[in-house]
Order: structure tokens, then sequence, then C-alpha cells
């Protein structure tokens, strides 16, 4: 299991799940699955990257950072192959328009890296960034699984209002599943480093639940003006009552639960919608 989780094979399986079931929505006559496959590459690629430059980057050992110090090697050659596979596709087959996005969140990635590097080593309080590291990883997921799947269709898919309102709903819901991870990471500071500014469960958590609570009004009006296919607003909806769930009972997940269940809430519109989509 934890090859599965540390090796991000599991975001991987998810990334191309997501992308598929957008590809179904939008472009059910043209599947491109050279773009699936780019979403598990890139997806291996910059979180086995990020693990890496984590081990570098003096950051407090987590469950993550502790067994890829013993497994180095493999999440090396994980990373690698990611790094290979995106590569190849982006050069065989993406046109100018995927390039310019993908140069663009790819710039983005790397700055938050380079930053997050540069913050661990000077000692800073990456919790007061909690916010802008959210949107910084649903903005690159958004992109992954969203924009890049519907910028090789049509214009008029690309730029119309359903495809920007189901762009939206799935932004808005890789924030509200990262700022959980933000809770998690304050609490766990907390018990570590006893850091004075975490007021148990006060200040972390208000601030983050006040965010999560607005990031789900987003995704219910949305839901209500997107014209798409009953699927996706039932599969939605039960993602986000399992996710209020989470937020209300206040409930700390250590790291393998959250990484399965957290991330795992996000296969179950793909796995609703696309057997339908199929029918």
């Amino acid at each position: 299991m934890k090859y599965i989780l540390y090796l991000h094979i599991w975001l991987s399986a998810i990334a191309m799940l997501l992308t598929m079931e957008c590809i179904l929505f939008f472009a059910p006559d043209k599947i491109n699955y050279t773009i699936i496959l780019f979403a598990g590459a890139a997806t291996l690629f910059t979180y086995n990257a990020h693990t890496l430059f984590a081990l570098y980057s003096k950051k407090n050992s987590t469950e993550v950072t502790s067994w890829g110090r013993k497994k180095y090697n493999c999440i090396f050659f994980t990373m690698l192959l990611g790094f290979v596979c995106s590569l190849y596709i982006c050069v065989m087959y993406f046109n100018f328009n995927q390039w310019f996005i993908f140069i663009a969140s790819s710039g983005l990635w790397l700055t938050y890296e380079v930053y997050i590097i540069y913050a661990n080593r000077r000692g800073l309080l990456l919790n007061h960034h909690s916010f802008f590291k959210s949107i910084v990883i649903a903005f690159v997921w958004t992109i992954i699984t969203g924009v890049l799947p519907l910028s090789k269709s049509e214009t008029d898919i690309m730029w119309s209002s359903n495809a920007a309102l189901f762009i939206g709903v799935r932004f808005c819901l890789f924030a509200f599943i990262t700022q959980l991870f933000e809770y998690r990471d304050f609490y766990i500071d907390k018990a570590i480093k006893k850091v004075s500014h975490l007021n148990g469960k006060t200040i972390g958590y208000s601030n983050i639940t006040v965010i999560c609570y607005l990031f789900f009004a987003a995704i219910v009006l949305q839901l209500f003006i997107i014209e798409l296919h009953i699927s996706f607003k039932i599969a939605t909806i039960l993602q986000m009552i399992f996710l209020l769930f989470c937020l209300r009972i206040k409930n700390i997940v250590t790291l393998t639960p959250s990484m399965l269940i957290w991330d795992g809430v996000l296969i179950l519109s793909p796995l609703i919608s696309i057997p339908v989509l199929y029918l």
C-alpha cells in the first residue's frame, strides 16, 4: 500500500480518470488517450519530484520523507519515468495552445517548489501561506485534468459556459481538499514543534473552516447553473457531503489514511460518470 500511495501511483490513477471524465463530457467522439496518459505521467513526475525536493530542503520529517530516504531509488526512477513519458507526449502530440498552458503551469509549480525550499532553509513558517499553497495545487490539478484536455477540442467547447463552470467546480473541489490537508499539517506542526501561534484547534482550524465553506458555496452555486449530465451533479454532491463530514467532525486523520481517503474522494465522480456516459 505504501508503494502505491507514497510513489503517488494512486494520485496518478485518479488524475487519469478525472481527465477521461472531462473528455467524455465535452468531446466524447474525440477521446484523446495520450492526454489521459499525460495526466498520469505528469502527476507521477511532479509529486515524486516534490518528495525529492522535500528531502533536500531541510523540511521536517514526515512519513513520506522518512519512507523516501529508505526508498530513494524507487522515488527517483518513478519520477524519471513520469518525466520521460510526459515529455515524450508533449513533444509528439501537444499543439501550440497546450504547450503554452503546460509551460505556464509548470512555471507556477516550479516557483512554488523553489519557494518551499527557500522557506524551509530559512526556517520560515509556511503555515501563513496555506491558502496560497492550496490555490497553486488546485490550479495545477485543474490545468492537468480539465484545461489541457479541453484545449485540444474545438474552440467553442473550450470557451463554453458549461466547460468554464465544470473547470470552476473542479478547482474549488481541489482547493477544498487541499485545505483539509493543510489543517492536518497544522495539527502535526503543533504536536511536534509546539508552535505557539497554533492555538489548539482554534486559529488554524477556524480560518480553514471558513475557506472551505466559501469553496463549498462556490461549488453549490456553479452546480445550480451548469447544464451537464445529472451524474456529475450527484457525484459532486456526494463528494461534498463526505468532505463536509470530515470538516465538521474535526478529526485528525493521519498521513496514510488522508492520502487514501481525502484524495480518493476525487475518484467518486469519474466512477459514477464514466459508466453512465458509456451507456
